[in-house]
């Protein structure tokens, strides 16, 4: 049996929220969880069904009143739904757990639901001091908020909080990710359900490909010869790994083929070194040499930024780093395979200085994370989530710019000419004013020229 939880987020369309939402389908999809990514944006939905840390399919559609998101979510049997954000909301997503009869819960990445204008902030962007009630009145009177969610505009701050604090309290854990979020957001809402989890740093850095270092004037002895047959093989593997070396090869010549797999950086100042390495995304530092060395000074340069190393058996550089735990090492005649298999390999971050880790690196276990919640555990999904019609059969007569867009992305050139007869007319007139209508001429002859 699976657990399916539903994450939902509305109407956001960048920044540390929809990072966050994502980063949360991830964690729990590797861990076996069925995960379904719901991101509504205005009447369009898009479902993204993670499978073990990834998207394994997707569907949109459109939905005025909630009944086919609702079905969808039964046929999958979600047991769970998790709100990350409901911005402009339309009305249904706030009862969807009501109609499934599962747990909510809700992480509040801001002040929304406090504050209409989401960061506590005036008509200048500035912190407005939290005044009260009278003054949060005089704000809305001045500036005028229309709340898609609630069809009207809002005047009075104590109507637009209680609802969503009605809405709140039918959540079994509210989320804040810090104490003083957690201080500010309960004068509002006094809750006992609310719970600071600060958000976990996943070390979004890091790109796909291993980040590799090199430092100083690296010859033959140096391992120069090593890094080049191994540069030759990550050609022939495409193994996803990137190269940076802080200093000067010499004694090889690369071709052009294996230049793209090593960015050299040339000479460097010592009293500027620390400060180059830091620009630059670097998971450990590798010191390929084959002659043993007496000391190195330079060595003690990624030391010193608590940087993990991967080093040949051979030499000071070897037995210094075994000595201190810096890192790791492997026979210094062994092949540029095996060199490159150990390579996409090395485990870098046990090696992290302990005073120097963010210890919160991870969301934990699904288990413990929702602990005491009682989401249901629940089967499989049904092949009929598949059976929706393509958005673009089922277009309304009026696309709003967000929903435009969001179609637009991946679009073919057929498809992006059936969006432009149902864009908003005067949204279109207006990008055209700015930006001309060659804009979109260009944009759909980029697509055409694919």
């Amino acid at each position: 049996m699976k657990t399916v939880i539903a994450i939902i987020i509305t109407n956001v369309d960048g920044g540390g929220t929809l990072r966050h939402a994502y980063e949360m389908a991830e964690a729990w999809s590797r861990e076996g969880i069925r995960v379904l990514f719901i991101y509504a944006v205005r009447r369009l939905i898009k479902v993204s069904f993670y499978e073990y840390g990834s998207v394994d399919k997707f569907v949109y559609f459109f939905d005025y009143d909630g009944k086919k998101l609702i079905k969808l979510l039964k046929t999958c049997q979600v047991g769970l739904i998790h709100v990350e954000h409901l911005l402009n909301a339309k009305p249904y997503m706030l009862g969807i757990c009501k109609e499934l009869k599962v747990p909510l819960v809700v992480t509040l990445h801001d002040y929304y639901f406090a504050c209409p204008f989401i960061k506590l902030t005036n008509e200048r962007d500035i912190y407005c001091g939290e005044k009260g009630e009278k003054a949060c009145n005089e704000c809305l009177a001045h500036r005028e908020f229309y709340s898609d969610t609630l069809g009207r505009g809002i005047k009075d701050i104590k109507e637009w909080r209680l609802y969503w604090l009605l809405f709140l309290q039918e959540a079994s854990l509210v989320i804040v990710p810090s104490r003083d979020m957690e201080q500010r957001i309960k004068r509002y809402f006094p809750l006992s359900t609310i719970h600071m989890r600060e958000n976990p740093e996943l070390i979004s850095y890091e790109s796909s490909a291993i980040q590799v270092g090199l430092i100083g004037n690296l010859s033959t002895a140096k391992g120069a010869g090593v890094i080049k047959e191994v540069l030759s093989l990550a050609i022939q593997k495409k193994a996803p790994i990137h190269f940076t070396l802080f200093g000067t090869l010499s004694d090889v010549r690369l071709t052009p083929e294996e230049g793209q797999y090593i960015t050299i950086l040339g000479p460097y100042k010592e009293e500027n070194i620390y400060q180059i390495i830091s620009c630059h995304p670097v998971n450990y530092f590798w010191f390929p040499g084959v002659c043993p060395e007496t000391y190195s000074y330079t060595l003690s340069i990624p030391v010193r930024l608590h940087i993990p190393c991967l080093s040949s058996d051979i030499g000071a550089i070897a037995s210094r780093i075994h000595a201190h735990h810096w890192g790791d090492t492997y026979p210094w005649e062994e092949k540029a395979d095996e060199i490159l298999k150990r390579l996409q390999e090395f485990d870098y971050h046990k090696f992290y200085n302990s005073n120097f880790v963010i210890d919160n690196t991870s969301f934990g276990s699904f288990e413990k994370f929702y602990a005491g919640i009682p989401y249901k555990e629940n089967g499989g999904e049904s092949q009929a989530i598949m059976s929706f019609p393509s958005p673009f059969d089922e277009l309304p007569e009026v696309l709003c710019k967000e929903e435009f867009n969001e179609l637009w992305k991946g679009a073919e050139l057929a498809k992006k000419r059936k969006l432009l007869a149902h864009v908003d007319k005067n949204w279109l007139r207006s990008v055209w004013k700015e930006k001309g209508i060659t804009y979109f001429l260009k944009k759909i002859k980029e697509k055409a020229m694919k």
